[in-house]
């Protein structure tokens, strides 16, 4: 081999040792400096950060479309000692009124629903605390099954047919003038 290949090859091992102690030593300093330093927790996040943090840690199963529509356990909260003007859930209303979810939505479609309710953005349905306790002062009660037309007509029925006299069967009708 000639000697300027020999200084070459040589040349290049030392220079790779050299830097991989380098990037050792780096690392190391690097290393060491984290240790001396506190680490700090990080800052709290707003209300809508959390929000979407749960909803990302929640599970990936589809919700169903209608969400729960049947009956929820009573209200954890205590509906007297909110405000008038504090606006309910359809959930925490049926709650609070031992109601189930559907017979809300059943009402809302009614002319003649015991209970207002609002109309907030994007179509979310929002029950007013004032009527949610005027309709607990009521005492009134759903009825099951279907509401009845109070003001309907009767049923209608078929006109019966003129039925045949006796003198009109044998006889033969006579031509009039």
């Amino acid at each position: 081999m000639p000697k300027s290949a020999t200084s070459l090859l040589g040349s290049t091992e030392v220079t790779q040792a050299t830097i991989r102690r380098a990037v050792e030593a780096a690392l190391t300093a690097v290393l060491q400096e984290r240790k001396r330093r506190p680490v700090r927790p990080p800052p709290p996040l707003s209300e809508v950060e959390r929000q979407v943090a749960k909803a990302a840690a929640g599970p990936t199963k589809p919700s169903r479309k209608r969400g729960f529509r049947g009956t929820p356990p009573p209200a954890t909260f205590d509906l007297y000692a909110l405000p008038d003007t504090a606006l309910l859930t359809e959930y925490e209303t049926a709650a609070a009124a031992r109601l189930s979810t559907n017979t809300l939505a059943t009402w809302r479609k009614r002319d003649d629903h015991p209970l207002k309710w609002l109309t907030i953005g994007g179509g979310r349905i929002r029950y007013c605390v004032a009527a949610v306790k005027e309709y607990l002062a009521t005492g009134h009660r759903p009825r099951p099954g279907r509401p009845r037309a109070q003001d309907a007509a009767p049923p209608r029925r078929r006109a019966a047919r003129p039925r045949a006299k006796a003198d009109d069967l044998g006889a033969p009708q006579e031509p009039s003038s």
